[in-house]
């Protein structure tokens, strides 16, 4: 039940994710400023510390590919880096486990990790001409503050989808 109610909310909010596309990039001052979401992404690393690193991997796979297949421009390198972030997610946590300043801290360290490797695949592959700076600047620092404001609803959902129970039926 648990994993049924944990792949739904996986869904929606990539869903979430996909929707905030509609107000990205704005307008602010003459420069275009983006904000990115990255909910699903934080979602699956809290998973892999509330609810177990399995699911968490088999998420990442499940939704890195849907990602990779709507964008469609290069295939594996959601799957890739969500698989990998995640990994590396429940080696940090081992250390701190389960604390909350650190835990948030380290999501969105990770958070903007894996929008500078996206960048950094992308400028690599010459898909994409913007200037570091700019990039910092103008995408990094807006999604890591956007990222910071959800990281609380997405830390209830976690903590919510990890307290269900197991079973369907309760033991007697």
């Amino acid at each position: 039940m648990r994993a049924i109610i944990i792949f739904l909310f996986s869904f929606l909010l990539m869903y979430v994710d996909f929707l905030f596309a509609e107000f990205s990039p704005m307008t602010l001052g003459g420069v275009e400023v983006y904000f990115v979401p990255r909910a699903l992404l934080m979602f699956i690393l809290l998973v892999s510390v509330y609810a177990s690193p399995q699911m968490s991997v088999l998420l990442s796979v499940v939704f890195g590919a849907m990602l990779d297949l709507y964008i469609g421009s290069i295939y594996g390198i959601h799957t890739f880096g969500m698989v990998a972030f995640v990994l590396f997610m429940h080696t940090a946590f081992r250390v701190f486990h389960k604390d909350f300043v650190a835990m948030a801290f380290v999501v969105l360290f990770l958070i903007l990790f894996y929008d500078m490797y996206i960048f950094f695949i992308y400028r690599l592959l010459d898909m994409v001409n913007l200037p570091a700076f700019d990039y910092l600047a103008l995408r990094a620092a807006p999604s890591l503050l956007l990222n910071a404001l959800i990281f609380i609803l997405v830390f209830i959902i976690a903590l919510k989808t990890s307290r269900i129970r197991k079973e369907v039926l309760p033991k007697h």
